[in-house]
């Protein structure tokens, strides 16, 4: 069953007050991730357009979480699959693609762009190659930030402690995931701040792409979203991959949770909204997927950039070193 995955609150000890921030661990969905949501809504929305029929095939490109939840999704409803991915897409996911009965192609970036350009070509191509061929689109489709709108954020929003959130912090991609939350915000909980995280090199909120070179899969991206305008964020906060990473590393350490990239990000940047702001007290996360299938978060990152990390996320993650969990606080 999708959907109704747990929320879990961390504190953090600030020093002039202690935080609460609540975890929405997605890794529970089926397939492991919140791509599951948005996967099942993507081909529902077809299915009921008459676009998707039995005998035809779904393509996609993805960087691994919605490859992995359309590949089973397409096998349990009996569709062909082809899903393209890069390089840098981790194995453990590619594999289970291919388990679940997936067609897999690895692109390599196109010359003077980026690699979700490659990715997107390949998916034209086989569109115009395939006349059976129907593309879910996770970059466009309404189907996408409308899932998060209707269950995401109201299942957040539900589990919220006496008095609701002080903020919600939403790490981007396609930006669907942000979009639906703040729309629902807007509407149920408008004294909300919502923040936005995004990756230091990424374009999905306009920022200017550069080369990432420890680049998180499913954290950022190399295209403006189609889905995200002015009125669904009130900060944003970009993170070196480096630094959501070593914020990975750090929680699982504090607390035994394991998260990706993008939810390391989420959790990080709402440490860095509480220390500037100390109005902030009640905060909730959306954590996408688990770090099990990253190999690299694991691991002690090394804060590779000449540069260093910003000051204010170095004391951040200073921050997280005191992070637990709630039941070890009252223990």
């Amino acid at each position: 069953m999708i959907g109704g995955t747990p929320v879990r609150p961390v504190v953090v000890p600030l020093d002039d007050r202690t935080v609460r921030i609540w975890l929405k661990l997605e890794a529970e969905n089926p397939f492991g991730s919140i791509k599951a949501r948005t996967a099942a809504a993507l081909l529902d929305a077809l299915e009921e357009s008459g676009e998707l029929r039995p005998g035809l095939r779904v393509v996609e490109s993805t960087s691994g979480n919605l490859g992995v939840a359309l590949a089973g999704l397409c096998r349990a409803r009996g569709y062909a699959c082809t899903l393209v991915v890069e390089p840098s897409t981790p194995k453990a996911s590619v594999d289970r693609m291919i388990a679940y009965g997936a067609e897999v192609v690895t692109v390599r970036e196109a010359p003077g762009g980026t690699t979700l350009d490659a990715r997107l070509a390949a998916v034209r191509e086989i569109l115009e190659q395939d006349g059976g061929a129907v593309w879910t689109n996770q970059y466009e489709s309404p189907a996408n930030p409308g899932v998060h709108e209707t269950h995401t954020a109201a299942e957040l929003v539900e589990a919220a402690p006496e008095g609701g959130y002080d903020a919600v912090a939403v790490a981007v991609s396609t930006g669907g995931t942000l979009a639906g939350v703040a729309s629902f915000l807007r509407r149920r909980a408008p004294a909300t701040r919502i923040v936005a995280v995004d990756a230091v090199g990424s374009a999905a909120m306009g920022g200017t792409p550069a080369h990432r070179p420890h680049k998180l899969a499913g954290f950022g991206s190399g295209r403006v979203s189609r889905f995200i305008e002015r009125h669904h964020w009130d900060d944003v906060v970009r993170l070196r991959d480096a630094d959501a990473a070593a914020a990975c590393s750090r929680i699982r350490e504090r607390t035994g949770l394991s998260l990706g990239g993008s939810g390391g990000a989420a959790v990080l940047a709402a440490v860095v909204r509480a220390s500037l702001d100390p109005t902030l007290r009640e905060l909730a996360c959306l954590c996408p997927d688990s770090g099990d299938k990253y190999p690299r978060l694991n691991e002690n990152v090394p804060i590779g950039d000449p540069a260093g990390t910003d000051e204010t996320v170095a004391a951040a993650l200073d921050l997280l070193d005191r992070a637990s969990t709630e039941e070890t606080v009252n223990a």
